[in-house]
Formats: C-alpha cells, sequence, structure tokens
C-alpha cells in the first residue's frame, strides 16, 4: 500500500466515524473532524480553511451547525464522506500537489476544476467516452473536480451519470433544472456517491415547482442544494436575503451563484465580496459559493496565477465560461495540448 492509499484509507476511516458522531452530538462531532481535518493539513489553503473554521466555530449558535446537522440527517453518509474527501483530500491537497509538480515541470497552468457547459444541446456532442477519456487525463494532471452545466439537457445527464460512476475518486458537481428531477432520476443520482447536484431557482420554474421537485432529491437522501445566474439587475436579491429565504423555502442550504455574461465587473466585485463575507458572518442558515469567483481564488492559492477551463457539448475548449470557443477539442487533442495551446493562444 502506498503512501496515498494508506492516507486516504486512514481519513476515510475517520471521516465516516466522525460523521456518526456528528448525527449524536453535532457540535463536538464538527469540532472532532476539523481537529483530524487540520492534523493531515499540508497547504497553505487547508491550513488557512481550517484555522478560519475553528475560529467561526467558537461561536457555539452558529449557523453552520444547523448547516451540517440538516446534511447529515437527510444525506447519505457514504455520499457525505466520499465527496468531502475527494474534494478536501483528493482534490485540493493529492491533486493540488501533482498540479503543482506539473506546472513546475511543464511550465503552464493547470486549473484544479474542469467545467463541461452541456446545457445546449447538439446532435454532435461528445460521447461518455470522450468525456471519461479527458477526465482520465485530468486525474494525471492532478485535477479531480469537474463541473457539468447540464441544464434541462436530460439526455446529456443520462449519458454523463456512466462517467460520474466510473471516476468515484473524483468530485462531480452537476447542474440540473428541476424540470428534468423524477423518482427514477433521484433514486439513480442518489447512487452516485461522489455527487453534488445543484438545481436552479430561477427563470421559467416557480418556487413551489422547485421546491416540490428538490424534495424528491431529499427523499432519496441526495447531496443537493441551488444555483442561480445573476446580473445587475436581480444582485439586490443576493444581497437583501431573498435568494436566502428561497433556498430555506426550497431545503437547500447552500447555493452556487454564476455571474452572467452581461454583468458589470462592479457588480461581480460587489456580490464576490458579499458571499465571501456572508460565510464568516453567516446570518442565514444558507452557504453561498461564486461560482466563478471562488473557482479562481481557490486555483490562484493552488497556482501561481488562475486559469479557467470549459468545455461545450462539440467538445470545443474555452477559456472562459463565456468566451469564445476555441479550435481545440477534447476529440482530437490531448489535455496536455488543449492546456499548452488555449493558453498560448490567450496571452
Amino acid at each position: 500500500m502506498d503512501n496515498y492509499e494508506l492516507t486516504y484509507a486512514v481519513i476515510k476511516t475517520a471521516v465516516e466515524n466522525g460523521i456518526r458522531y456528528i448525527q449524536d452530538n453535532p457540535k463536538r462531532g464538527v469540532r472532532n473532524l476539523l481537529d483530524l481535518g487540520e492534523y493531515f493539513a499540508r497547504g497553505r489553503f487547508q491550513k488557512d480553511f481550517f484555522e478560519l473554521a475553528h475560529g467561526i466555530l467558537k461561536n457555539e449558535d452558529s449557523f453552520y451547525y444547523d448547516i451540517i446537522a440538516n446534511l447529515v440527517k437527510n444525506t447519505r453518509h457514504k455520499t457525505i464522506a466520499a465527496f468531502g474527501i475527494n474534494i478536501g483530500f483528493n482534490s485540493l491537497t493529492y491533486g493540488a500537489n501533482i498540479i503543482r509538480e506539473n506546472e513546475r515541470k511543464f511550465e503552464y497552468n493547470i486549473p484544479w476544476v474542469i467545467v463541461f457547459d452541456f446545457e445546449k444541446s447538439t446532435e454532435d456532442h461528445i460521447t461518455v467516452r470522450e468525456a471519461d477519456k479527458l477526465i482520465e487525463e485530468g486525474k494525471k494532471t492532478g485535477i479531480y473536480s469537474y463541473m457539468m452545466m447540464l441544464g434541462k439537457n436530460n439526455e446529456m445527464l443520462g449519458e454523463m451519470i456512466a462517467a460520474i460512476e466510473k471516476n468515484q475518486d473524483c468530485a462531480i458537481v452537476i447542474f440540473i433544472e428541476p424540470s428534468i428531477i423524477n423518482e427514477e432520476t433521484a433514486k439513480k443520482l442518489s447512487s452516485l456517491s461522489n455527487l453534488c447536484i445543484n438545481v436552479i431557482i430561477e427563470d421559467d420554474c416557480t418556487l413551489e415547482f422547485v421546491a416540490e421537485n428538490s424534495n424528491i432529491l431529499r427523499k432519496y437522501k441526495c447531496f443537493y442544494g441551488g444555483y442561480m445566474y445573476y446580473d445587475d439587475s436581480n444582485a439586490s436579491d443576493i444581497m437583501n436575503g431573498v435568494i436566502s429565504n428561497k433556498l430555506l423555502y426550497a431545503n437547500m442550504n447552500f447555493a452556487a451563484l454564476v455571474k452572467k455574461q452581461d454583468c458589470s465587473e462592479e457588480t461581480s466585485a460587489k456580490i464576490f465580496d458579499y458571499i465571501y463575507n456572508s460565510r464568516i458572518k453567516m446570518n442565514h442558515p444558507v452557504c453561498l459559493m461564486d461560482f466563478c469567483g471562488d473557482i479562481a481564488r481557490i486555483d490562484s492559492i493552488i497556482s501561481e496565477e488562475s486559469f479557467f477551463l470549459s468545455i461545450d457539448s462539440k467538445g470545443q475548449a474555452a477559456s472562459s465560461l463565456y468566451g469564445a470557443k476555441s479550435d481545440l477539442n477534447i476529440c482530437t487533442s490531448s489535455l496536455e495540448d488543449i492546456l499548452k495551446n488555449l493558453q498560448s493562444s490567450t496571452h
């Protein structure tokens, strides 16, 4: 057994025991898990995180205790453990070290997460084999986190489930609309221990419809939260608590907020600061994340500078969520060639 396997096994056992302890004694159980995480923390990111978390949770009335207790009560423990270890250890510790080594060796930036932008359905979309090939290349490079923007694209969700199942050591987040959630889908998704599901809480879906369908995920003890797109027209709903209240109505304790293409830089900066401060002050039992901002922040901690990589349903690569697609395609190019050439074309 190599050092990685031994460390993973120790963490897995400790986390599973910790989750069971949280169910009986949430506050002490959470603090014990933080102590465990601090013990295994090696990088600057991990050490800063656990130091901040200890400081926040000194407040016995912190809403974080409510969030964690609710998560443990309503989510499969196997999923909490597997996804948590995949993101905290495989991606941000073990994978981050591989990323740094490869960046020094090859002299180009490597993202800590790859975003699959599959919301637009196309007839000539990439196959699950091609997506899985990219993930396998990504893991060798140190990338253990993947996000799939699916929206209403139920066909792509059905196909990508095979890739999610195969890569149990990765943390995978999907973004879907409530219209594609049903009993059969929820039951299937609940069996994927490496999966986090984010359900949109705006646009064509009423809040009642979102709550009704997300509660199907709750029934099957899925790990789920919400997401929404924001710009100058609805940013105030984030900062005045309207969005947090909507999330709570839909039985969601966390959400990713995605900046729209036409959002001003001023509004984007305000939202990023608000979200960051809200996680420290925690005035609602809801944890908010800035999709673009937090991806970039984590990447800049792991690497010297941040780099974003998205792949659309045809396999074309881009260096931003809304940027022009390049001529680079995962069907014809390796991940190494895409990273090297995409960055040289943007500098």
